[in-house]
């Protein structure tokens, strides 16, 4: 595959190879003992932020989270004509230059040592082009009015971009006013060619939202003057020129890392991918986009076979895999190779991890692309996990900031990244892998998934009505036959909630209320309902709450409760019945606020003989008839109330 389309690597045993062909190595370690770092002081090697994301998603610190330690290091620094280029403390190794044999031989007795792995060569002069590069010629420029504080944006704001964002609803959650506000991505790719100057990125970086960046292939600061193709992604990101382009994520921070050398494809790349995510972890991203993937190698040694893109093998897959059980939401390409006849179709790494996000690429008219690669991975996982548009994906030009097109999964992966975070954005209190099986259960195929698409093209209005069903809260109490109904839920104006019960003894549901939402933006409410119950026997009472979401065309239940009444709930004043006793006329008020069509009166002696019966349309408010009753014995007589063919109140009146 090419080199953005895939890129993979395991930190294979090198058999048959003269280790003088490298001059970068691994040097695996075998412990963390001596460490001066401890698990109980984290904030000695993690930010803030990343402690934060640990804390608010219940996870523990690990052995991996310790840096290598310092004293390991220097001895390896120290060892003659050796330079230490970069260093992973989650899989306890670091990457060495040098072309001294001697110098890998004392490193190798060095007691603490594992093992060293040869793993890049002095030079090469391979370039390989990826076949997502876009065709810029015929571009000229536009001129638009640059706006940096929108939150929400018009269908026509989105300029080229909005079909490809649309198609999910991914416009819904921008309308909301979530447009990646709050969270960090970092972008591990090949370098960010032009984006200090391209006027997609003005937004983005005078608002100071590009957080830092490092070249881990120079080992220096500066990405703008590296490759195109992490340029390219980024515009589906964080491009913001209204009328023009609008990413899916127009308002996040970002991290862009360069870990990619086009230059040469060789496991060095997968080491700095590791790092990378490393020090993402440590400065509290939310996110990593990585449009990166491997598979084949210059050096046909290091190939991952199919079998090995098992999501346990790869070193890149490992470290994946380890960002994620950080919290981290890692959003991966799935590559290109979809078209071979060979098992390099299949998903590379780290593709093939079982704790990433996985993006496979369709057109705008939801036509799988024939580069995509396929699933499953080599122990049979499902993958891709969702599908993006990424068949002639809108991304901008590197130097006027206005819209071509691109192919390929890298693009689509971005795409589908701003959109999980704008979502992760208005749900922050679910953790990494809730957000993705949200994203997965609003798809398309989710209940017959396949290899090519996954579980299909998400839709973002159901997964928001996802989330707000199981984010929402509710609970009930009772109190002298009135039941205070009370919940919590996310919503804004378009919101309508409907309260439904359920008495003892009754087939099914009915509507006791509707409340309006009044939140002007889209935040959590809290909403209390008394429903006193005039005719109620003891029992178990059903109450559901359904939410629903106009702006999203859609309803969902966000509560079932059950309210256990231990006592009969009858009014005194529902039914009146005067004077009691009575002799010569009886009165009968009925003291209810709804209508009531065909309501109907009915009363009985204590033989269960009816004498006297009325039906009547009851207006709202009360009601009252006049029964004459002289002819009746004396005793005591039941008097009833009937809505249509349903008893719902009585009361005993005695007559002298």
């Amino acid at each position: 595959m090419n080199k953005i389309v895939t890129l993979i690597i395991g930190l294979t045993v090198i058999t048959g190879i003269t280790q003088a062909q490298f001059t970068r190595y691994i040097v695996q370690f075998t412990d963390k003992n001596g460490t001066p770092y401890t698990l109980s002081s984290p904030a000695a090697y993690l930010s803030p932020k990343s402690i934060t994301r640990r804390i608010n998603q219940n996870i523990l610190l690990d052995s991996t989270d310790l840096p290598v330690n310092p004293a390991y290091l220097e001895s390896i620094r120290n060892v003659p004509n050796v330079t230490i280029l970069n260093t992973s403390k989650w899989l306890n190794q670091v990457l060495i230059k040098t072309s001294d044999a001697n110098a890998i031989a004392t490193i190798n007795a060095l007691p603490f040592v594992k093992k060293s792995n040869g793993i890049a060569p002095r030079s090469s002069t391979r370039h390989i082009l990826s076949t997502e590069q876009p065709n810029e010629s015929g571009q000229s420029p536009v001129s638009v009015k640059q706006s940096f504080g929108t939150t929400t944006y018009t269908a026509a704001d989105y300029g080229s971009m909005y079909n490809q964002i649309h198609l999910f609803n991914g416009d819904y959650m921008h309308k909301l006013g979530f447009t990646g506000r709050g969270m960090t991505i970092a972008v591990l790719d090949a370098g960010f060619n032009n984006y200090l100057v391209n006027p997609a990125f003005d937004s983005v970086r005078l608002q100071g939202r590009v957080l830092g960046t490092w070249d881990y292939v120079n080992n220096e600061a500066s990405v703008n003057e590296d490759y195109s193709h992490g340029a390219y992604v980024f515009s589906l990101l964080a491009s913001n020129r209204p009328g023009v382009l609008i990413g899916s994520a127009p308002h996040a921070s970002y991290w862009l890392l360069r870990t990619e050398d086009v230059s040469s494809e060789y496991p060095v790349e997968e080491q700095n991918w590791a790092v990378a995510a490393e020090f993402a972890d440590s400065a509290g991203v939310d996110m990593i986009s990585s449009s990166l993937g491997y598979t084949d190698f210059d050096n046909s040694v290091f190939n991952h076979a199919y079998a090995q893109r098992n999501g346990n093998t790869a070193m890149i897959t490992i470290a994946a895999d380890l960002a994620a059980k950080k919290g981290i939401l890692v959003v991966v390409a799935a590559g290109n190779s979809g078209g071979s006849s060979t098992d390099t179709k299949y998903v590379g790494c780290p593709a093939d991890g079982d704790s990433v996000f996985t993006i496979g690429s369709i057109d705008i008219n939801q036509n799988i692309a024939s580069s995509s690669s396929w699933g499953p991975n080599g122990a049979g996982l499902l993958k891709p996990n969702v599908v993006s548009v990424g068949q002639n994906a809108v991304i901008s030009t590197l130097t006027t900031g206005n819209p071509t097109t691109g192919s390929g999964t890298s693009y689509a992966c971005p795409l589908m990244a701003g959109m999980t975070a704008c979502l992760w954005q208005m749900f922050p209190e679910f953790g990494n892998m809730q957000i993705i099986d949200a994203i997965q259960q609003s798809a398309s195929k989710y209940t017959n998934p396949d290899f090519r698409f996954g579980y299909g093209l998400p839709n973002f209005k159901r997964g928001v009505a996802l989330l707000i069903k199981r984010s929402a809260s509710a609970g009930t109490s009772i109190n002298n036959c009135v039941v205070t109904i009370n919940w919590k839920s996310r919503d804004d104006t378009s919101s309508v909630y409907t309260l439904q019960r359920q008495l003892p003894g009754e087939a099914g549901f009915s509507t006791v209320n509707q409340i309006n939402s009044s939140s002007l933006s889209f935040k959590a409410n809290s909403y209390i309902y008394n429903d006193t119950l005039r005719a109620a026997g003891a029992g178990i009472i059903q109450y559901r709450i359904v939410q629903t979401i106009r702006s999203a065309d859609t309803a969902v239940e966000i509560a079932n409760l059950q309210q256990t009444v231990n006592t009969v709930c009858f009014p005194d004043n529902t039914l009146m019945a005067l004077p009691s006793p009575f002799n010569q006329q009886l009165q009968v008020v009925v003291n209810l606020p709804e209508a009531i069509a065909n309501m109907g009166i009915q009363i009985t002696d204590m033989m269960g003989r009816i004498v006297y019966s009325k039906k009547a349309d009851k207006p709202a408010g009360y009601y009252s008839t006049t029964v004459q009753t002289a002819s009746w014995n004396a005793g005591i007589y039941d008097v009833a109330l009937y809505n249509n063919t349903k008893r719902i109140y009585n009361r005993k009146v005695l007559k002298k």
